[in-house]
């Protein structure tokens, strides 16, 4: 999905050709780039002025060449991803590898200033020095700049402070480059050289590719992707070309010192053995439960919670009562796991090697690598064990409770209808129908929305009515008994929220509408129907085109051919049970009328094996009641589904909104006939002074749904990938620290990925009001806000520079820390929605993208480090 989106950035690139003259044939191929005079060129005809500059020739890129170059950006740039498996594990190479090219070059510069290689006041080592002077020199300036207290002057055709940045790059590159040889030439083996070369090769490929791109003229598609909004056509010159080699060459150097840690890895993964392994394990379970006692506590205190939750669990409305109890049983679950972890993971291999016991285990034949997966092999078992455990409680838990209060609930509500209290047996039924539905794994499909205001007017926001908005899901709100509405559009569609002047990036909405239509009904033959006419009448439009070749002129007269004759047979198919079913219909009638119960059944059945069944819709919407309202008036709804194909159009009854309830609502399948997946859904709110407010996910059509028990352990697996990933940080950590501060450090990762990231990701960005770390300090002690000026003094200013020394490391370092909202999917169980596969695939990749490098980064410490008399 990802190289099709940079393919149609590639494409949108593209603009017309001059209009070919009748003597120029027309090219295939569109032009990438549009042939734009230079400024104050020569109007043709013009004699009195001085001859019009030469115009550049558009760049021709057919489509073959546009997805090569779309691989190449997603290949190479070390920020290029989107979405799908493919390309997140690119993107988890290439940052993977960066912070292995990272970690090799200072380890080596570290091993030679031990070592006494490097550092030793050679004249290499002061334009090192020189270069460290420099960088907070050339931020003290830009800091000066950006408030106004300097205008640094320009140095040819290049500002001050771009040759300050590149003296200071040029100074550490050299030192680094001599660093680096005499490090590995001395100290290294031959492998290393061999490594350093080819990060040396790495780098001439990154510069050369840069200069093939802007010699093709491919450079501009480039920097489109990288975001950038530019005239299509710019001339780029030498310097981008230079920068895109630069980012390109960094990615490949990261890959040539992945290679090297991947071959050395795997061999030692097959110098492991199983029985070395499973000894460690077994070790390491026996130390947790007869030393520490960690899964008998958490045992005890999981069902000593369990005994009297349902003494303080009461949920505000009845609805929410299996959200309640699934959230909170989820939550205990994940808090007494991971607290487990985090205690017994950072202990183990500190208090080995401080009470000398690890001795007896690296005195054998046993590997490194398999001290580290050994304890987290062993670890993760008794966490599995415990899941399983919880989860199989937890679920009988929920059917005694939830269920036995559902069932209640139906009980009480066949009273109410036995003794005539009709009203309150339809709210007994809904409320037994609302919690059926958060104990239930629904398998949404969800569309793009988008809004119209009160004069009709296209808006990718509605009205903001002055609540929370969540930036995660806006959520926006339209105006009663006004044209205004809440569109959710499906199928290929453009993203509402691109920015003004930019090709919209196009959103897969597509519905699968196989699910919906069951073959062999009457719904079915009439999107084959519609199918086989598009096809037809695509062929003959391409069939009229000029200059047809005569294979191709035959190819399509085959093609019309076999669909005609299949749209014949699919025709005459579709008005005979088109028949039946109207015949169906009027004896139907009949029976109701006559009042007959068993042939009505019959009947039914009949008319259901016909028909596919109704599409089911659910929505989540919230009211924002003005004081114009009246107290205990609903507000009431309309909706229209729209087939933007075929025109086919559906209006529903006018329903009330109940809020904190899942409204339901169907469409005949007859409306997704010949839509090829798209489909347009209007949401009018009728009630007037009044506000009707939703998100993207308010409304999904509903295929399917599946068994909550399973979804259930589903969503237990991601509290499995968060200990997954906290074993892994526990068992690295007390590699190389004392028990302590592993536990410490341990603790740090847990908190900052759970409650902490996005604040730190803000804090990186740049996106917090109040500045860095250094000025918000200034800012507290000074008892300044965060919206006002600081004065430009000298603390400020040099709090300033440290912030811009500082964040650019730490936008770096925060990645390190795991995410461990991104893993955790029990909300999506809580609400009554299934987790994916695809789900569980994305985030099980990316727990191992933490636990393999961390577990990895382990086993080369313990290896450099001595743990044996």
């Amino acid at each position: 999905m990802s190289v099709i989106l940079l393919t149609l950035h590639l494409l949108w690139a593209q603009a017309p050709t001059p209009a070919p003259s009748a003597a120029a044939p027309a090219t295939k191929a569109a032009p990438a780039a549009a042939a734009a005079p230079t400024p104050g060129a020569t109007a043709p005809g013009d004699a009195s002025k001085a001859p019009a500059a030469p115009v550049r020739p558009p760049i021709q890129i057919d489509n073959r060449t546009a997805i090569a170059i779309a691989w190449l950006y997603l290949a190479s740039d070390p920020i290029g991803g989107g979405e799908g498996l493919l390309v997140n594990s690119i993107v988890w190479l290439k940052a993977v590898g960066l912070l292995c090219l990272l970690a090799w070059v200072l380890s080596w510069i570290y091993v030679g200033i031990k070592e006494r290689v490097v550092g030793r006041g050679e004249w290499f080592d002061y334009l090192g020095i020189v270069a460290l002077a420099l960088t907070p020199a050339t931020v003290m300036v830009q800091v000066l700049q950006a408030m106004n207290r300097f205008t640094p002057p320009s140095i040819g055709p290049m500002s001050m402070i771009s040759v300050m940045w590149l003296t200071s790059i040029l100074l550490y590159a050299v030192w680094i480059e001599f660093a680096l040889w005499r490090a590995t030439r001395r100290l290294g083996h031959r492998t290393d050289r061999v490594v350093l070369v080819g990060v040396h090769l790495a780098l001439a490929l990154g510069l050369a590719v840069g200069a093939w791109l802007q010699v093709k003229g491919y450079l501009i598609a480039i920097f489109l992707m990288l975001g950038a909004f530019m005239p299509l056509d710019t001339e780029l010159t030498w310097r981008e070309g230079l920068s895109v080699g630069t980012r390109f060459a960094l990615t490949y150097m990261g890959y040539v010192v992945l290679l090297r840690v991947v071959l050395q890895c795997i061999g030692e993964v097959f110098n492991d053995r199983f029985r070395r392994l499973y000894a460690i394990a077994r070790l390491s379970v026996y130390e947790a439960t007869r030393r520490m006692w960690a899964p008998w506590v958490v045992t005890t205190v999981f069902l000593l919670v369990l005994a009297f939750t349902h003494w303080f669990l009461q949920p505000p409305r009845a609805a929410e009562m299996g959200r309640l109890y699934v959230s909170t049983l989820t939550l205990l679950c994940s808090a007494l796991l991971t607290l487990m972890v985090t205690i017994l993971t950072p202990l183990s291999l500190p208090t080995d090697i401080q009470q000398q016991t690890i001795y007896t285990v690296v005195s054998k034949p046993v590997r490194r690598l398999e001290l580290i997966w050994g304890r987290m092999i062993g670890y993760m078992a008794l966490v599995t064990v415990l899941l399983v455990a919880f989860g199989g409680i937890s679920l009988a838990y929920l059917w005694r409770t939830v269920g036995l209060t559902q069932r209640d609930t139906i009980a009480r509500a066949e009273a109410a209808e036995k003794a005539g209290r009709i009203a309150e047996a339809r709210l007994l039924r809904e409320q037994a129908e609302q919690l059926y539905t958060r104990m239930t794994a629904r398998e949404p499909i969800k569309g793009s929305l988008s809004f119209l205001d009160s004069r009709g007017v296209p808006h990718a926001m509605g009205i903001d009515v002055g609540q929370d908005v969540s930036t995660r899901e806006p959520r926006s709100h339209i105006e009663g008994a006004t044209p205004s509405a809440a569109i959710w559009s499906f199928g290929r569609v453009p993203d509402p929220f691109t920015p003004p002047g930019r090709q919209p990036r196009i959103l897969d909405r597509i519905i699968p509408v196989d699910r919906f239509l069951t073959a062999g009904t009457l719904e079915d033959d009439l999107d084959h129907l519609y199918q086989l006419e598009g096809q037809v009448a695509e062929a003959q439009q391409a069939k009229q085109q000029p200059n047809l070749p005569a294979s191709e002129s035959s190819r399509l007269d085959q093609a019309i051919a076999r669909n005609q004759q299949e749209l014949e047979r699919v025709r005459s198919n579709y008005e005979a049970r088109k028949r039946q079913a109207d015949d169906l219909d009027a004896k139907l009638a009949a029976a109701r009328e006559a009042g007959n119960p068993p042939e009505i059944e019959s009947l039914l059945k009949e008319y259901n094996r016909l028909h596919s069944k109704p599409i089911d819709i659910q929505m989540t919407f919230n009211v924002y009641r003005t004081t114009k309202g009246k107290v205990g008036e609903p507000v009431y709804a309309e909706l229209t589904a729209i087939n933007p194909r075929t025109s086919a159009r559906f209006e529903h009854d006018i329903f009330a909104i109940r809020e904190y309830y899942t409204n339901k609502a169907t469409l005949p399948a007859s409306v997704l006939a010949g839509s090829n997946g798209s489909l347009r859904i209007e949401v009018r709110c009728l009630s007037p002074t009044q506000y009707l407010g939703m998100a993207e996910s308010d409304l999904f059509l509903l295929p399917a749904q599946g068994n909550f028990g399973f979804n259930y352990m589903k969503g237990l697996f991601g509290i499995w990938l968060q200990a997954l990933v906290l074993t892994a940080i526990g068992v690295f950590a007390g590699t190389f620290l004392s028990w302590p501060v592993a536990l410490l450090t341990t603790i740090f990762f847990f908190v900052a990925g759970q409650l902490a990231f996005s604040f730190l990701v803000d804090l990186t960005r740049q996106a917090i009001m109040g500045g860095g770390p250094f000025e918000s300090l200034i800012r507290l002690l000074t008892h300044d806000n965060q919206m006002s000026d600081l004065a430009p003094t000298a603390s400020v200013i040099l709090a300033k520079t440290l912030d811009s020394l500082v964040m650019p490391i730490m936008s770096m370092l925060v990645f390190v820390v795991p995410n461990f909202n991104t893993l955790d999917v029990t909300n999506l169980v809580a609400d009554g929605f299934a987790v994916s596969w695809r789900t569980l695939g994305m985030n099980t990749m990316l727990a191992l993208g933490y636990a393999i490098p961390f577990s990895i980064a382990g086993y080369y410490i313990l290896k450099k480090r001595e743990v044996a008399a």
